[in-house]
């Protein structure tokens, strides 16, 4: 579920007194100018002076608006959705607007197009790797649908990260499902987290043909036209993980959308919200209308078994991958993008000590206002001068209450004391923050570059930068060297060495704030051996990364380049002898 601020008193950590601009409520006003003298001041004064403002001020802004423009804070209220078994029962029937009954499709009958997905590593122990949900979508062809993010098949270190994805069905009558089959990924867009398998063979078996899997299909729904307040049926398995889960069976659980989320290249709304939390089992998982139509998938902000799940990938987003995997041969391999993912902080920031995560934040010019939250549409990077709001959000998983958080704003790297803030966190597993800076009517913000960097017990955990009306430097490409692992901190691990199952090209990168996306082609020997698509780029504006290229055999010796190509124009080239 998703929770919105509402009311949050603005306490600076860093300062010992309250900044001046703070009985301002309703909007941060830039003073760009203001000297700011920092007091060190121990984290048990701190957060006594900190809870002595919350009381002093919740009590008097108990009846604060909906939306209080850059200084809202929602106080959570969480919506329990469980889920229940699938049983056999009775359909129900919609009212459409010619109040002609439309035939339900049953839970139990939906759930035959459930499978359950195992991710597992046969190499040397067998063990699964991630678990997760998927739909059938073409029963004759054997297509599932599911999330990219759980069948991805690279580790951190850019090395395979399993060997066999395994599918378990269901019989619609909440049994625990059965494994009966082994898959392929067919095509992937990493931009949605939405990916399309293949049932190849029996499980442990012999591989089968067309129309010899005994499946059936979701029916496909119109996802353009949820809105908030539609209800919907999510069907997932809860995870192996999960310490409560007494068994895998299916399970249903009745939630409805509550929003909208934008995303950076993704037009119009990428995301719904829903104020269901399902465990992260659920990933991949389908979403079903009150007919039985499927419109969307459910997708974590970020994989891990410590994750709920609180999002759909409208199922509009993914026809054209659903496309492209019926034209791809069954016979052949798909070698999908092999690259770096940088944390949202960047790869030199120190890791948490708990398991929580906060996203990179996004931004945009303009948002809408659903009664008690904010939703951002249209995500971008580049703004007009004169651009006088700028909304922005994060994602906020696992943050333990009163852990304090701190908000810090700066342009051109000079700290903008007046936005920035800090308080401490009250929100709940899985929570958006929404919020906006802002400048009186007559004038914009100052152009220049504006990051937003967001702290968690005085650790920087995500970064990410605005600009607005001026033209960073360009993209360059610089330290550029190959290697075949990747350790936790981006950097190469090990040397590149022919007979390796991959090869890496580690480098340095700068003015990366308005770069859309990044492509590489592999060469060897001067022969084209891959050549990626178009990624958008997610990361920061100045740090370190590396792509890659793995292919069905070893890298063999010779001359391996890699052509790094920024925005659809060349930007770095290098060259590694491999013997």
């Amino acid at each position: 579920m998703q929770y919105y601020r509402e009311a949050r008193p603005r306490i600076n950590t860093r300062l010992a007194v309250i900044p001046q601009n703070h009985q301002n409520f309703h909007s941060r006003m830039l003073s760009p100018t203001k000297s700011v003298r920092y007091v060190d001041l121990p984290m048990t004064h701190v957060r006594f002076l900190a809870l002595i403002l919350v009381t002093m001020l919740l009590g008097a802004c108990e009846q604060a608006s909906d939306l209080i423009p850059g200084e809202s804070t929602r106080n959570p209220v969480v919506v329990e959705a469980e889920a229940t078994p699938i049983l056999v029962t009775p359909s129900v029937s919609v009212v459409t607007e010619t109040a002609t009954p439309t035939p339900s499709i049953k839970d139990h009958e939906l759930a035959r197009s459930v499978v359950q997905i195992h991710i597992v590593d046969t190499r040397s122990l067998i063990r699964t790797i991630r678990d997760g949900s998927g739909v059938i979508i073409d029963s004759d062809d054997g297509l599932i649908l599911t999330a990219y993010s759980l069948v991805y098949p690279y580790a951190t270190s850019g090395a395979r990260a399993y060997s066999t994805i395994t599918i378990g069905v269901n019989d619609g009558k909440g049994g625990v499902p059965l494994l009966a089959y082994e898959a392929v990924l067919v095509a992937a867009n990493a931009t949605t987290d939405l990916a399309v398998l293949r049932i190849s063979r029996e499980y442990q078996g012999d591989p089968l043909g067309s129309g010899e899997i005994d499946l059936v299909s979701a029916e496909f729904g119109d996802s353009s036209i949820v809105e908030p307040g539609d209800r919907v049926r999510l069907f997932a398995h809860r995870g192996q993980d999960v310490e409560s889960a007494e068994s895998q069976s299916l399970g249903v659980t009745n939630g409805t959308v509550t929003g909208r989320r934008g995303q950076f290249s993704q037009t119009n709304a990428s995301r719904f919200k829903l104020d269901a939390r399902l465990e992260y089992g659920a990933t991949g998982g389908p979403a079903f209308d009150a007919s039985g139509a499927l419109i969307g998938i459910m997708v974590p902000e970020h994989y891990s078994h410590d994750s709920l799940v609180s999002q759909l990938r409208p199922f509009q987003l993914s026809e054209q991958l659903i496309a492209t995997a019926r034209l791809f041969p069954s016979s052949e391999a798909y070698i999908p993008p092999l690259l770096a993912t940088e944390p949202p902080a960047g790869f030199d920031s120190p890791p948490a000590a708990d398991r929580s995560w906060i996203s990179r934040p996004a931004f945009a010019e303009s948002a809408t206002n659903l009664g008690k939250q904010i939703d951002l549409l249209d995500y971008e990077r580049g703004f007009l001068s004169e651009t006088q709001k700028l909304y922005f959000e994060f994602v906020v998983r696992g943050l333990a209450k009163d852990v304090p958080v701190e908000e810090r704003w700066y342009m051109n790297d000079v700290l903008q004391d007046s936005l920035s803030s800090s308080y401490l966190w009250t929100g709940n597993e899985f929570t958006i923050v929404a919020d906006q800076i802002s400048v009186p009517a007559t004038t914009g913000l100052p152009d220049g570059l504006w990051r937003l960097e967001v702290w968690a017990d005085e650790i920087l955990r995500a970064s990410s930068t605005a600009v607005i009306g001026v033209n960073p430097e360009r993209p360059a490409i610089a330290n550029v060297e190959f290697g075949i692992l990747s350790a936790a901190n981006g950097r190469k691990l090990a040397d590149a060495a022919a007979g390796a199952d991959q090869l890496l090209m580690f480098f340095d990168y700068t003015g990366m704030e308005l770069s859309r996306s990044i492509n590489w082609v592999v060469l060897h020997d001067d022969s084209l051996q891959y050549q990626s698509n178009e990624i958008p780029w997610t990361a920061g504006s100045a740090g370190h990364f590396w792509v890659g290229y793995t292919g069905a055999d070893p890298i063999e010796p010779g001359t391996w380049r890699f052509e790094l190509f920024i925005d659809g124009e060349l930007n770095a080239e290098s060259e590694i002898v491999l013997t």
